[in-house]
């Protein structure tokens, strides 16, 4: 499949990450220069082109006509919406997928056109709806021929990941920091966040990936809540 993967930072690392192992060509479209050069280093198989993907000139460049998916992971849940309506409108895409910050931007979404938005937030309140309580929450979820696995991890006070942030954790390739819960508070993180004692991590990441995952959260398995 040809996949077209718009903006993002550590969601498109994963994603890019798992994807060529399914061996699926792969264009990514980013405005952040250093991000682009960091790709173009780690990848060589893929395409990188640098600029902002809601433009169309850079989307028309970038060859984007005709691809299975795109993918849009901007910040801004207004900039997703544009890159999927313009992908399937101007350039024929098949499929267009993406992330929202809002969780009432799901279903809005998808009824102007886009085949999957996707909610941290709106997909754990599914899961919870689903569940007694929040309670060593594993799910296994199929990509391709690839799994991905999605943890819920409690930190306790004596964790090796306490009181540091995220871009500062050495977290194993091919995982992401999904979800924060603190209380009753749900929050999508960034690089910047800290994690604190007891906070409930939800954590996406590989079969493969998942011991390391683990010990750089908790410091081992054997401590997991």
């Amino acid at each position: 499949m040809k996949i077209v993967v718009a903006g993002g930072r550590d969601e498109a690392d994963f994603l890019i990450g798992l994807l060529l192992m399914g061996k699926h060509k792969l264009i990514t479209v980013n405005e952040d220069m250093n991000y682009c050069e960091h790709l173009a280093a780690v990848h060589d198989d893929i395409s990188v082109i640098y600029g902002d993907p809601c433009k169309e000139y850079v989307m028309e460049d970038a060859g984007i006509r005709g691809c299975d998916i795109v993918i849009a992971l901007r910040e801004k849940d207004a900039d997703n919406l544009e890159i999927c309506q313009m992908a399937k409108r101007l350039f024929a895409v098949k499929k267009t997928v993406c992330t929202v910050r809002n969780p009432k931007n799901v279903e809005i979404f998808e009824l102007l056109g886009v085949d999957r938005a996707i909610s941290a937030t709106y997909m754990l309140a599914h899961y919870i709806e689903q569940a007694s309580v929040v309670e060593d929450l594993v799910k296994v979820m199929p990509l391709e021929n690839q799994r991905v696995l999605v943890n819920e991890i409690r930190v306790m006070s004596d964790c090796p990941a306490v009181g540091q942030k995220i871009a500062d954790m050495r977290l194993p390739f091919n995982t992401i920091i999904s979800c924060i819960i603190r209380d009753s508070e749900v929050a999508v993180p960034n690089g910047q966040s800290k994690i604190m004692a007891g906070d409930r991590l939800v954590v996406m990441t590989t079969p493969e990936s998942q011991k390391e995952a683990v010990k750089a959260i908790i410091g081992s398995e054997e401590n997991e809540k």
